[in-house]
């Protein structure tokens, strides 16, 4: 019984509710102002230690000045006496070195600040300040600015995303392609052949060269991006194949992202193509996923399509001309009302699983096939028009981005995969990875190449490593890569768990890293067929790249529609829409305005499953 209800008879003790009345909610009147005593201690302490942080940083940057003061003064003195012993000529000192005109190395940006909150951040961010900026080999630049046909000119590269919906035959298509280049060998494919027969998927063998997981093997279905490396006459391809199932769209973005051009699959079977090609509910953008994959690779940046119009021999009546026209005709009109220029798309009838009009100089299963289309196409065959592709615009001279896609630990040392997307790296640069900030040293850059007849079509080798019919221009690419390329790194001086897909690599001098922000304004252009409209304080799954991360609108700024005056301020955003909005992330991203970097500009929106929207960072918001 409480002290305090001593003095109380017993009947009234019995009265009052003793669970209202716990003894362990009262405390004496003397341990309370102790209390009260000990938490102004430790808030004046807690005061105390932060004024000391402050003025300790106050004389840490004071000496920083100091010295580059100092540095500053000595430089001068050194500019003034050799002028006078030049006889009033420019000093050597005082011009800023280039890497072939892009980026200028001079001094440090005026007025840079060290905000570090310890002597050694400090230390090192000065460090990356004055670390001299990366310059591109002058025997490379030149080749690259070469047109020359001959000689030692790097070839063009391409990364080229497989795209249709699923079941049109997008891995065998793939598959028959490697073949044709003698990418994979005879004995390859009747090793598959045999495996996939014991299994009851004889026809999947040709897919089995990029569908190389057991699930997927098993499925029949593409559930990842499968990337191999091919040769044509004129370019050297990176080929990524994308999933055709609806399920497996945050997949087929990824690949799509890193692609300069796409290999549209169009199965021409009765009903197939229809279906791929659908519209949906009214209700729902849930349809063909021919369709959305248009829609998606032309957001992300896609700009040149070959469609191949596959299994023409299983229609009705095999190869058809009219089934051929009709298909195209359909397959265009939708390409030029989402962005496509009809120049830059041709239409190619072909068959993936029997080889006709892969290439001219094939022998084909199917004869009478390659009879029968020859009456009527007098057009290129699949390799043909994919060596019409126009070469991509890189950015080798702009600042470094090379994205992330794979990380692996080996010993003290970690291996990454991803894909350069500007600039260039090379063997001993040190680098900056980012969202997390931390500096690594590039001890190792190995490009991926096209294997030969019998070996794995996914390879990553280094020119001293390749056969002796690598072409001599290769050689000049030891141990460098360049813009476009896809890549495997090994950095030293960095843990692995600070590496994960999706991180940027870029160089450390501070202005020559990207943004790192939580806020941005895009541009975006909102799906047809919407479900739910979009408000302010929507929720969204923003997929860029290789990551995704839950994001809100924020702000409606403005929406327009073909036909109607602009809305400032809308309150609603409906299918068909353009508008332009502010979008908030739930983390800090390395993103950057779509002019700046295509890959961390771009992105797309999702929302239960659906494609909502696909836009571009017009500005980022600190």
């Amino acid at each position: 019984m409480s002290r305090h209800r001593n003095f109380r008879n017993l009947d009234e003790d019995d009265y009052y509710d003793d669970d209202y009345y716990d003894d362990d909610e009262y405390y004496d009147e003397d341990e309370y102002y102790i209390e009260q005593q000990r938490e102004q201690e430790r808030k004046k302490k807690e005061e105390a230690e932060r004024k000391a942080k402050e003025n300790k940083l106050k004389q840490q940057k004071q000496m920083l000045q100091q010295q580059k003061l100092k540095q500053q003064q000595m430089d001068d003195a050194k500019k003034k006496s050799a002028g006078g012993k030049g006889g009033g000529g420019i000093s050597v000192a005082s011009a800023p070195k280039s890497i072939g005109g892009g980026i200028s190395l001079g001094k440090p940006p005026p007025g840079f600040t060290v905000e570090s909150k310890n002597t050694d951040t400090a230390t090192k961010s000065n460090n990356a300040q004055n670390m001299p900026l990366p310059q591109l080999p002058l025997n490379i630049l030149a080749s690259l600015r070469s047109n020359s046909t001959t000689g030692d000119v790097i070839r063009s590269h391409l990364s080229m995303v497989i795209l249709g919906h699923v079941d049109a035959g997008k891995s065998t298509l793939t598959g028959r392609l490697l073949l044709s280049l003698n990418h994979v060998s005879q004995r390859l494919l009747q090793k598959y052949q045999k495996a996939a027969t014991s299994i009851g998927k004889s026809s999947f063998a040709l897919a089995w060269f990029t569908d190389e997981d057991d699930s997927e093997r098993e499925r029949g279905v593409t559930i990842d991006i499968g990337t191999k490396f091919a040769k044509t006459e004129k370019f050297d391809f990176t080929i990524l194949d994308a999933p055709g199932h609806k399920d497996f769209i945050p997949n087929m973005i990824s690949g799509t992202a890193s692609a300069d051009c796409g290999l549209l699959v169009v199965a021409a079977t009765t009903g197939e193509f229809e279906a791929g090609f659908a519209r949906g509910g009214d209700s729902s953008y849930s349809g063909g996923q021919t369709r959305e994959h248009i829609v998606l690779s032309r957001g992300l940046g896609v700009t040149q399509f070959v469609v191949a119009v596959n299994k023409l021999d299983a229609a009705e009546p095999s190869w058809s001309k009219e089934r051929f026209e009709h298909i195209k005709s359909m397959v265009l009109d939708f390409l030029i009302q989402n962005g496509f220029k009809e120049a830059r798309i041709t239409f190619v009838p072909v068959s993936g699983l029997t080889g006709v009009n892969i290439s001219n100089s094939d022998k084909v299963e199917d004869e009478e096939g390659w009879k029968a289309l020859k009456k009527w196409y007098k057009g290129p065959s699949l390799l043909e028009a994919l060596d019409g592709f126009s070469p991509a615009k890189r950015g080798y001279e702009k600042p470094l981005r090379a994205i992330v896609t794979d990380v692996s630990p080996e010993g003290k040392n970690v291996n990454v995969r991803g894909r350069v997307v500007q600039g260039f790296i090379q063997s001993g640069d040190n680098v900056a990875v980012l969202p997390v900030g931390d500096d690594a040293t590039v001890v190792r850059v190995e490009r991926g190449k096209a294997a030969q007849e019998g070996s794995s079509p996914y390879s990553f080798a280094s020119p001293s490593s390749t056969t002796s019919s690598s072409t001599s221009n290769e050689a000049l690419l030891d141990g460098i890569a360049l813009a476009g390329d896809t890549v495997e790194l090994t950095l030293a001086n960095i843990d692995s768990a600070r590496v994960m897909s999706g991180c940027v690599i870029c160089h450390p001098h501070p202005s020559l890293r990207p943004k790192v922000e939580q806020r941005f304004e895009a541009r975006i252009s909102v799906m047809e067929r919407l479900a739910v409209p979009m408000i302010r304080g929507s929720q969204v799954l923003l997929h860029m790249h290789s990551i995704d991360v839950p994001a809100v609108l924020s702000k409606l700024l403005l929406s327009e529609k073909r036909g109607e005056n602009p809305r400032q301020n809308p309150r609603v955003l409906t299918g068909g829409v353009t508008a332009t909005v502010e979008i908030t992330l739930s983390e800090r991203l390395v993103i950057e305005e779509s002019n700046e970097c295509k890959a961390l500009g771009r992105f797309v929106l999702r929302r239960g499953g659906d494609t909502i929207a696909v836009g571009l960072i017009d500005k980022v918001l600190a």
